[in-house]
């Protein structure tokens, strides 16, 4: 039970974070897929095409999590045992790792903008890594996988914090990122 709260305190800080999205970008939560992602030689249709694709993967990533999140629910409340938990890791896995392949196509075309896609990949690879400690965790039953799993969770959201601050131009640290005197372990 200690990791889920260590979860649910984390899932509740990234919930948070991807409020950040609304405010640091500027832009609607929801995102119309066919406003035509269109690449031209015009750089401002380019950087156009890189804002709404950041938009969908940060929005894609946050639906992600959060069926993630919803099914460690379902395992808290005893609906699943941990081998049936320990499966459906197993499938969302891969669809995190296809979040960071697509990340990685991304073709920013500002510093700010790589520095953002690099902050994120980042972001989600911490993600995967504190999901696979908590596999490990539902397997072992190890309270340093737990502790590990919450540490890479929190890394992942500062990670995702500073992502968002750079494609806005702007610099955050662990005290002005509204989380009150919450820290943030070095990453």
């Amino acid at each position: 039970m200690v990791l889920l709260f260590g979860f649910y305190g984390q899932f509740v800080i990234i919930n948070q974070s991807q409020a950040l999205v609304k405010d640091t970008l500027n832009v609607p939560l929801s995102t119309n897929i066919n406003n035509g992602i269109s690449i031209a030689s015009n750089s401002s249709n380019i950087t156009q095409s890189f804002h709404v694709a950041y938009e969908t993967l940060i929005n894609d990533s946050r639906s992600l999590t959060q069926g993630y999140q919803s099914e460690i629910g379902k395992w808290q409340s005893k609906q699943y045992d941990n081998k049936t938990m320990i499966l459906i890791t197993d499938k969302y896995l891969p669809e995190f790792q296809k979040l960071v392949n697509r990340v990685q196509a991304l073709q920013p075309t500002t510093a700010k903008y790589l520095q953002a896609k690099s902050l994120y990949i980042k972001s989600i690879q911490s993600e995967i890594g504190s999901y696979v400690h908590f596999r490990n965790f539902l397997i072992t039953g190890n309270k340093t996988e737990d502790d590990t799993s919450t540490q890479l969770l929190s890394n992942a959201l500062k990670y995702e914090i500073k992502s968002f601050a750079a494609f806005d131009n702007r610099t955050v640290t662990d005290m002005d990122n509204n989380y009150g005197n919450r820290t943030f372990l070095p990453v």
